[in-house]
């Protein structure tokens, strides 16, 4: 485990030891999407967040007049009903915190949205802060972004994209260069998570669009006919160059965790062992882990094999000391 430490700070993490670990990080990817999770039901309020171009956001809470606000961001073609939103929702509840679930924009069809969410949207999560902020007066507010909404975080936490920060953030599995990532997804088996995030995202686009995508794609080829121009980008490579993160991580404003593990098969783990991180950064670099999974052996832990969940808790547990 490779560790930046935030000054002395240290998480007493249990040691991930990780199911069948020659398979690596594809059976870890996969264990941890496709294997249910318990999570309990949940009397939820909803809202709509108004954007300032107009566009919405979806999102569901649970005030538990706590001094503490956490909100969470799904990744790519998730939602708020993604398992490990409804896992990390239930550690919240379990502190007595405020619990927000976040749809991001176009993600959900309740909210309006003419653009589309994607790496570089800091500005949606402040609205998102801002809301929280005025809700929960005198809460300090926590947020986690899996996966792409951690690009989304990084871009806030830079001060690149959006002004209103949150208190603490917490960034798993998130690409650092968005160009790599997608090249990384069109090779060998890779093109599995390649094809089936262009046939989730198309399919999201053509329900609300009278819009002409192709039958079969990839990450790239959506981005580049989609993404990128419905949202101000010349193409693929000009949104890639201008939402990531990896020249800017070194500018984090607020104190921030991450986790990324060094087969994670979509993103680049040699990017966070050459980031310049700054002091208010601690980072978790695990061996095995894949993408977002973590799943363990250790199922009579309070997680079960949920060591993602064990690592969450962690940094929670962590923030309150610092409160």
């Amino acid at each position: 485990m490779v560790a930046v430490k935030l000054a002395d700070l240290e998480l007493n993490l249990k040691q991930f030891n990780p199911v069948w670990p020659v398979l690596t990080g594809h059976t870890q990817t996969l264990l941890a999407h496709f294997l249910p999770s318990k999570t309990a039901r949940r009397n939820w309020s909803n809202e709509i967040i108004k954007l300032p171009d107009g566009d919405e956001l979806f999102i569901q809470f649970i005030d538990q007049k706590s001094t503490i606000s956490l909100s969470l961001f799904h990744g790519l073609s998730g939602d708020s009903q993604s398992d490990y939103m409804r896992r990390t929702a239930e550690i919240g509840f379990s502190n007595g915190w405020n619990v927000i679930l976040v749809n991001l924009r176009g993600a959900h069809p309740m909210a309006r949205a003419e653009k589309t969410y994607h790496s570089g949207r800091g500005e949606d999560a402040s609205e998102v802060i801002k809301w929280a902020r005025s809700k929960f007066e005198n809460s300090k507010q926590v947020v986690v972004g899996f996966s792409v909404s951690g690009s989304i975080l990084f871009n806030l936490l830079t001060g690149r994209r959006g002004d209103c920060l949150p208190d603490f953030a917490v960034v798993v599995n998130t690409p650092l260069r968005l160009e790599e990532a997608a090249r990384r997804l069109s090779r060998g088996f890779l093109k599995i998570y390649d094809f089936r995030f262009y046939f989730k995202l198309r399919r999201t686009v053509k329900s609300k669009r009278n819009i002409s995508l192709p039958c079969f794609g990839t990450l790239y080829s959506f981005d580049n006919l989609y993404t990128s121009v419905s949202n101000g980008y010349k193409n693929a490579i000009d949104y890639y160059e201008n939402c990531s993160v990896f020249n800017y991580v070194g500018q984090t404003k607020i104190r921030t965790f991450v986790l990324s593990s060094m087969d994670d098969p979509m993103v680049n783990s040699q990017d966070y062992i050459s980031a310049k991180w700054n002091e208010n950064t601690h980072v978790t670099l695990l061996k095995y882990g894949g993408h977002m999974g973590y799943y363990s052996r250790d199922k009579d832990s309070k997680y079960g094999r949920r060591w993602l969940d064990h690592y969450l808790e962690s940094v929670f547990n962590q923030i309150k000391t610092m409160i």
